[in-house]
Order: structure tokens, then sequence, then C-alpha cells
């Protein structure tokens, strides 16, 4: 079977019956642009965001900084340190 790779920046519909990889890969790409936006919301809010990075838990200001952290059994943050 051949297909159109679908150009991922702006061709996001499913289209039923298409090709299952095609599928995922616009899914995928569907999934990343709409991550990048949320995160972009959230910073232009001055909130932070929380992720990991291998086993170290990160939590990044607004403005670009990064902490490690650890979540206490209270559920409070503890920040251990900036992140270079």
């Amino acid at each position: 079977m051949t297909y159109i790779k679908p150009q991922l920046d702006t061709d996001l519909d499913i289209i039923p019956g298409e090709d299952i990889a095609v599928r995922a890969k616009k899914m995928a790409a569907a999934g990343t642009k709409q991550v990048s936006a949320d995160i972009a919301r959230l910073k232009a809010m001055g909130q932070p965001i929380y992720y990991e990075i291998g086993q170290t838990l990160v939590r990044e200001e607004a403005d670009g900084r990064k902490f490690e952290y650890r979540l206490r059994d209270d559920g409070r943050e503890e920040i251990l340190g900036e992140l270079v």
C-alpha cells in the first residue's frame, strides 16, 4: 500500500481507514503540539511546570529556572536545589 506522508504540522485530521502507522504519527504530533501549547499557557500565567528527568523531579518556574524537589509525606514540596 502506498500513501502520501502527512504534513504533521498542518494535516492532523484522522481519516477513517488510513494506515495505522500514519494515524499513530498524527496522534503523536497532535499530542506534542497540545503539550507545547499548554506549557506556553502555564508559563504566560506565571505558573511552574513539573516533569521528570530520569528519576529527578523537576519544577521549572515561568522564568526558566529549574529546581529539583521532592514531595513530602504531607504533600508539600521540598526544594532540594537549583538545577543548572
